[in-house]
């Protein structure tokens, strides 16, 4: 949360709900200032901004309104004139947020299972697993946290290629990717040509214990992105990473390059709360 907050000018606290000496419910929160508004912010690059809880919600709260869930949302409402949640999606029962008067919007994502999986590969399609084997051996694949940059910057290259524009402030990009590769929270993997020693794929997974997510990444077109997941995959099923997320399939040409890989499409959900009739009026100005 810090280094996120730093390094795009938030602030980020916690709302908690205490149970006798522990806690029932948390969630972080990063606040920021629209002109005289506060608000509860979505970071960019951040796959989650989600309520945690210490066991599964009871539905007879949630219908009673007093789940850890409900608990959590009303200062989310009453300290912000907006605010933004992308829930886990593990959260699938979005009631306490629709009866509270948020607006609620499906979002999907490609996941794939790495526990227990001899064969990481095996479900590919066949083009891209056609791919990884031809090329195999075109490319050094190493795992060295100098390469953020190289990452930033391919996928930067990317998004101009393509005709759009990135939106994110590339320096703070870059301080982030630094900051959770130093603290640990992210591995970076590139794939170097040994025809010409050029870097032709990067990526940054993020990660905790259990899952890794496909965080920053890009690549000259061609084949070197496809090789580096052939590695990279099997690399974080061995150190014990139990999922890998491919954080989004909102888009359908990228959302058709995530699925060749053998994942499983993963719903979650989008939720959002503007509140005070300047804000709404303001919002719908902008919109």
């Amino acid at each position: 949360m810090a280094a996120v907050a730093e390094a795009f000018g938030l602030t980020p606290t916690i709302l908690a709900v205490p149970d006798g000496e522990g806690l029932t419910a948390a969630l972080p929160v990063f606040e920021k200032r629209r002109g005289p508004f506060k608000a509860a912010a979505l970071p960019p690059l951040v796959p989650v901004v989600s309520p945690l809880f210490a066991e599964p919600l009871r539905e007879a709260e949630m219908h009673a309104r007093r789940s850890p869930f409900d608990v959590l949302l009303d200062p989310l409402t009453t300290r912000y004139a907006q605010a933004s949640l992308l829930l886990h999606p593990t959260l699938n029962d979005v009631r306490p947020l629709v009866w509270g008067g948020w607006s609620v919007a499906p979002r999907a994502t490609y996941v794939l299972g790495l526990a227990g999986a001899e064969d990481v590969l095996g479900h590919w399609s066949d083009g891209p697993r056609r791919t990884a084997r031809q090329h195999a051996d075109a490319y050094t694949i190493v795992e060295d946290r100098a390469h953020a940059e190289t990452a930033v910057t391919l996928m930067e290259a990317s998004y101009h290629r393509h005709g759009t524009d990135l939106g994110l402030d590339g320096e703070a990009v870059r301080l982030l990717a630094w900051a959770l590769a130093d603290s640990g929270h992210a591995r970076v993997f590139a794939a170097i040509s040994h025809e010409t020693d050029v870097h032709e794929a990067a990526l940054i997974v993020a990660h905790d214990e259990r899952t890794a997510y496909y965080w920053i990444a890009g690549s000259l077109p061609g084949p070197a992105m496809t090789v580096l997941l052939a590695h990279v995959l099997p690399r974080l099923r061995d150190d014990g990473l139990v999922l890998f997320d491919f954080m989004g399939a909102n888009v359908p040409s990228i959302a058709e390059f995530k699925r060749r890989f053998g994942a499983r499409l993963q719903p979650y959900y989008h939720a959002r709360h503007i509140g005070g009739r300047a804000l709404r009026t303001l919002n719908r100005l902008r919109g």
